[in-house]
């Protein structure tokens, strides 16, 4: 059995880098049927979740991507069909994720709404603040110490 997950492919789950072995055990149990229907419960309950559920019929050596592009006879066909068995239900699960890029854009916000600026101009501020803190607690030692500031430009 081969594992496809997110394009690449696996012999078994031992083979996956621990990072996307997470990743698929976690997909896998959002698709749990513990009622063994043949359908994931997370799709059969309504709820803050999102899976996009595509559905694909082939008939004659052609798939149709909505019962509705069937040929009239084959809709008929279809409606008169009792559910079938979990047995018989050939599920496919793809799963795509995206990874998002690392830098991350913050803002803070008062009370009315007002923007106070963003993340990257405080960053820059708190950077000033630290090196000016530095220069100061360096000229505070020298101070202590009793060095002179000739002593140290060789005036």
């Amino acid at each position: 059995m081969k594992i496809v997950f997110n394009g690449e492919e696996f012999d078994s789950i031992e083979q996956m880098p621990q990072a996307i072995r997470q990743e698929y055990q976690s997909v896998l149990s959002a698709l749990r049927d513990e009622n063994g229907d043949g359908i994931p419960d997370a799709l059969q309950q309504g709820g803050t979740g999102s899976a996009a559920v595509k559905e694909s019929i082939l008939y004659n050596g052609h798939e149709y991507k909505d019962r509705s592009e069937l040929p009239p006879e084959v809709q008929r066909a279809l409606e008169q069909m009792p559910p079938p068995r979990p047995d018989e239900v050939r599920t496919l699960v793809e799963v795509k994720t995206k990874t998002l890029p690392t830098r991350v854009k913050w803002s803070v916000r008062t009370a009315d709404g007002k923007s106070r600026g963003s993340g990257s101009k405080q960053a820059m501020l708190w950077f000033v603040i630290l090196v000016l803190s530095g220069i100061v607690l360096l000229l505070l030692w020298f101070w202590l110490s009793g060095i002179k500031p000739g002593d140290v430009f060789g005036r």
